[in-house]
């Protein structure tokens, strides 16, 4: 599998900088690829991770009214991250929104799986979980849209796969305060990366979340691209 570019998730889209020329009317051929997320201007960034998934802002309704103000086809290299475990998202509203927008990619950012325990088979329980991430991300893929799927796990990866998603980003869940359980996260998404190569053929890049320093470094190296904080 060959290396891929690297991924930013930024809050809004940005022009590459081209020296003495202005602002193009077709923006979106000097705008690289990225994950765009615009409700990360409403977080602060330590625990943004977490801070998205909790009833501190609407996600969702930030993301959709920042791509209604987008300039006409600025978006169109743009992978819109939605909140797929939101129980109000349709993906009807959302399909217009992001076709007037130029936008045909989409990805479950956040992600409901950097949730563990308890709390995860209580969302899962309600019908708010990883499977209606996967069940929201396959009503894309049947709407003709290009899908990049968050998998928490290799197990989550294949079933992403089996939705027919195109392409996969294995989250290791956030950064924590103890060295040793990011070394333990690391160590997971490297035998997790190990087992989606038997599972998907799907390219699989590795989110690499704040606080994160060397742990990943040999996840890293199984994955095919790496996807970051701009």
């Amino acid at each position: 599998m060959p290396v891929l570019p690297d991924l930013l998730i930024l809050d809004a889209v940005r022009p590459a900088a081209v020296q003495g020329e202005s602002l193009p009317e077709r923006m979106a051929e000097r705008v690289p690829q990225c994950v765009l997320a615009p409700w990360l201007a409403g977080l602060p960034v330590p625990g943004r991770d977490l801070l998205a998934l909790l009833p501190v802002l609407d996600v969702n309704a930030r993301a959709f009214a920042a791509l209604r103000a987008l300039p006409q086809d600025a978006g169109q290299n743009a992978i819109a991250a939605l909140f797929c475990a939101d129980p109000f998202l349709r993906v009807r509203d959302a399909v217009q929104i992001l076709r007037a927008a130029g936008i045909s990619r989409v990805t479950n950012f956040p992600t409901i799986q950097i949730i563990d325990g308890a709390a995860a088979h209580g969302f899962e329980s309600a019908g708010l979980g990883m499977r209606r991430e996967a069940e929201i991300l396959g009503e894309f893929v049947r709407a003709g849209f290009a899908v990049t799927g968050f998998a928490g796990s290799a197990e989550s990866g294949a079933l992403l796969a089996r939705q027919g998603v195109g392409a996969l980003v294995l989250h290791p869940g956030p950064a924590m305060a103890d060295w040793r359980m990011r070394t333990a996260a690391a160590r997971d998404a490297a035998q997790a990366l190990r087992s989606l190569r038997h599972l998907t053929d799907l390219p699989v890049r590795l989110m690499v979340p704040d606080g994160y320093g060397t742990e990943l470094d040999g996840a890293m190296a199984l994955a095919d691209g790496a996807l970051r904080y701009g």
